[in-house]
């Protein structure tokens, strides 16, 4: 929790910024998983993938394991569970932004770290029958593959995933991080934001 440490003449930012934010994701966000809007206890694909950009720089060790372990809640067609209980009973959704956070994170992790041996580590794909035509979600426990592959192959998989429509951007899917645009979504709402997202991602990775 000492990691990092800033003086600033508020008081009150210096308790926020020295230990505290840091303690509350530990505990919270990544140990407990029942924060706001999240108290099932759940692991959420995009949310503790985000959550681990707070330790790139005070703990790398806890955003390598965590890449492994979500690299392992990815299916073969590259789509990932929004959402698990462990080991990996949870729902398999049509949300388009959650993919992209394994690679855009794992190259923020090489970047700041210079551990290109965790694009070797190896993870297994979940294994289960695509969603149905206008099935949106599918709440279920799939099984592992047999066969793992690099957390290089599986960033690959994960941006050849991406589906575009017809004006070339990224189709919003079940929603672009904003679970609420999920109406919006589909097989013909784009996605402007996740365009941006596409890009950077693309450009890091």
């Amino acid at each position: 929790l000492g990691a990092i440490h800033v003086e600033t003449p508020d008081q009150s930012l210096n308790v926020l910024a020295n230990g505290w934010l840091l303690y509350q994701t530990l505990a919270c966000r990544l140990w407990a998983r029942s924060a706001t809007y999240q108290s099932g206890g759940a692991f959420g694909f995009r949310d503790q993938l985000q959550d681990m950009l707070t330790f790139l720089l005070t703990d790398p060790s806890l955003v390598r394991s965590h890449l492994l372990l979500c690299a392992a809640h990815q299916y073969e067609k590259g789509d990932v569970q929004h959402w698990w209980h462990a080991p990996r009973t949870g729902v398999r959704t049509r949300i388009s932004d959650d993919l992209l956070f394994l690679p855009y994170i794992t190259a923020l992790y090489v970047v700041t770290t210079g551990d290109e041996g965790i694009l070797s580590e190896r993870a297994p794909y979940l294994v289960s029958e695509p969603l149905n035509a206008g099935e949106e979600d599918r709440y279920e426990t799939p099984a592992l593959s047999s066969d793992e592959d690099t957390l290089l192959s599986h960033c690959l998989r994960a941006v050849d995933a991406v589906r575009f429509g017809a004006h070339g951007l990224p189709l919003m899917g079940g929603g672009d991080w904003n679970d609420g645009m999920n109406g919006v979504g589909g097989e013909a709402g784009e996605s402007v934001w996740l365009a941006f997202f596409f890009c950077v991602t693309l450009e890091r990775f």
